[in-house]
């Protein structure tokens, strides 16, 4: 009667275990767990970022890399923004990167995002190249094919005070430039008014109470120092 015992019960676990393979691979095909995925990345039918990014990748098509969740965003600039320094900005967070289909090499337009203090250095203009400009308030640097922003992003609760004393930064590198020579300022705005928008993302999701990029991109190229 052991030894049946023992038969039934292994033949149960295997059954049990059949199951929940099933289970997985079933909801892995429905593609339910990626679809819980959220993130800050989609780029909606006719949108202005997709608009924007056709131009920038010169392609009818692309594909979408994303590095982190929403959560996990916030949770990384949060830390960060407590434990800032006073001279050096912190390591970005990447965000998402978008790539022409087909691919061809490392042709595509990414965005990362941190903090950096407002008397750093870094802050400062320092690009090859680079042009300024102003947005709405928010202000950078861009040149063929990288764009800094810089924003002020006021936060709730026991991060008001740091980010008093910091600008939110966005990021974007555009490799599909590398090699071109007919980056001209109507593109260097192009690819300014697709990082704001990006960087719209992550202060609607960090919840910065001011608002900062809540209107329209309007990129304002300035005279250089």
């Amino acid at each position: 009667m052991l030894t049946s015992g023992r038969k039934v019960r292994k033949a149960f676990a295997r059954s049990t275990t059949a199951l929940l393979s099933m289970v997985v691979l079933a909801s892995c095909a429905s593609g339910e767990p990626e679809a819980k995925i959220e993130h800050l990345c989609t780029v909606g039918a006719a949108s202005e970022e997709e608009a924007l990014l056709r131009g920038i990748l010169r392609a009818d098509g692309f594909e979408t890399d994303v590095f982190h969740r929403t959560n996990r965003v916030v949770e990384s600039l949060e830390r960060d923004l407590r434990a800032i320094g006073s001279d050096k900005k912190t390591f970005s967070t990447s965000l998402c990167a978008y790539g022409p289909t087909p691919r061809a090499g490392v042709e595509r337009a990414r965005f990362e995002v941190g903090w950096v203090p407002r008397t750093s250095k870094d802050a400062e203009p320092s690009m090859a190249d680079g042009g300024r400009f102003d947005a709405n308030g928010a202000f950078g640097e861009s040149n063929y094919f990288l764009t800094n922003l810089f924003v002020r992003c006021d936060m709730p609760g026991d991060l008001a005070e740091p980010s008093k004393a910091a600008w939110l930064y966005a990021e974007a590198s555009y490799t599909v430039n590398i090699g071109r020579t007919d980056i001209d300022q109507a593109a260097k705005d192009r690819q300014t008014a697709l990082t704001y928008l990006m960087a719209r993302r992550v202060t609607e999701a960090l919840g910065c109470e001011n608002e900062p990029l809540a209107k329209p991109p309007v990129v304002k190229p300035l005279p250089a120092p």
